[in-house]
């Protein structure tokens, strides 16, 4: 007698999945007479049990007679898997192959829908979107997100945005309501809070004043969108150099103009914004020092709230930003 599964619960389906929002589904192994291990395991030429947006918990495990075992199936699309959903390059769909120890391998069906979000594309990509992600049919996301980087705007037709708008509203919230915040982008937000910020910016259906959100939860949304850039402000190539020139006004005003013109309208814009905030430090307490630590991209991993490498350039200490050639 080995390891028994329901049929029924051999399919899975998440609907209407959003970005950083986790859906869990569960089911259950039970077991039969005879202690079990069971494990998720590769199959061929797959270095994983799943795709990157999965897991399992527990992935394997061992199982007395007559017991069982609850499985949840963990769904979350962040920054390292966004961008391939929106551009439908990647679709939700997975098979996961359960080994039981003396008995048959099942095969789990996992599949949904992603709802395309402005978390995760490219900035050019938003610069061409005149309209909400949501509102747009897939081609035509897919098209502008696959679009290489320009470094001349004459490429296209229609003339782009100087930003992104979903960078903007949040921006202009923040300069509305935040300039005089103590603790800005030091102090988390609310998920819940995210959520609606998120949906506001993807569907355009909030009133023009924006969401019911605390000052925290914009900033953390703002610091959130920018850790989602595939291809950080500063662009990948530019990086070393960024950090080379990080003590030269001149210099570092020449690595800047080298950038694609959307990518230079969004760091000067930042900027513009960063001084507006430290024009009220007397009353918000933030300084160079401390917005030069706290702007600055997060790492790769999926942790909330994880910071690491720098995210308009260059780092912890003056000398190794180029932000602070311009603060």
């Amino acid at each position: 007698s080995c390891c028994m599964l329901s049929p029924s619960t051999l399919q899975f389906l998440f609907k209407d999945v959003k970005y950083l929002q986790l859906q869990v589904e569960s089911f259950t192994i039970s077991n039969g007479p005879v202690p079990c291990q069971f494990e998720f395991i590769s199959k061929p030429n797959e270095d994983a049990y799943c795709k990157p947006w999965l897991i399992a918990k527990p992935s394997k495990g061992f199982l007395m007679p007559d017991s069982e075992v609850v499985i949840a199936l963990e769904l979350c699309v962040n920054k390292s898997t966004a961008t391939a959903l929106n551009s439908g390059e990647e679709k939700l769909e997975d098979i996961l192959v359960l080994h039981l120890d003396r008995g048959k391998d099942y095969f789990l069906s996992v599949s949904g829908n992603y709802l395309p979000s402005c978390f995760g594309c490219p900035i050019q990509t938003l610069c061409y979107m005149k309209e909400p992600i949501r509102e747009m049919l897939p081609e035509a996301i897919r098209e502008l997100t696959l679009m290489p980087l320009l470094t001349d705007d004459a490429f296209w037709e229609e003339k782009p945005l100087d930003v992104p708008k979903e960078l903007w509203m949040m921006v202009d919230l923040l300069c509305r309501s935040a300039c005089h915040q103590e603790g800005l982008f030091q102090q988390p937000g609310l998920r819940p809070e995210f959520e609606q910020i998120r949906d506001w910016l993807d569907t355009g259906t909030l009133d023009v004043l924006g969401p019911v959100a605390s000052n925290h939860s914009v900033a953390e949304a703002l610091l959130l969108f920018l850790e989602s850039l595939p291809e950080p402000v500063v662009c990948y190539k530019s990086y070393r150099s960024s950090l080379e020139c990080a003590n030269s006004y001149e210099m570092s005003s020449q690595v800047i103009s080298m950038l694609p013109k959307c990518h230079q309208n969004v760091f000067y814009y930042l900027v513009a914004f960063l001084r507006e905030l430290l024009k009220h430090t007397g009353k918000n307490h933030l300084d160079v020092n401390v917005l030069g630590k706290e702007i600055r991209m997060r790492d790769k991993a999926t942790c909330f709230r994880t910071w690491s490498s720098p995210v308009l350039l260059g780092g912890r200490d003056r000398k190794n930003s180029v932000l602070y050639q311009y603060a």
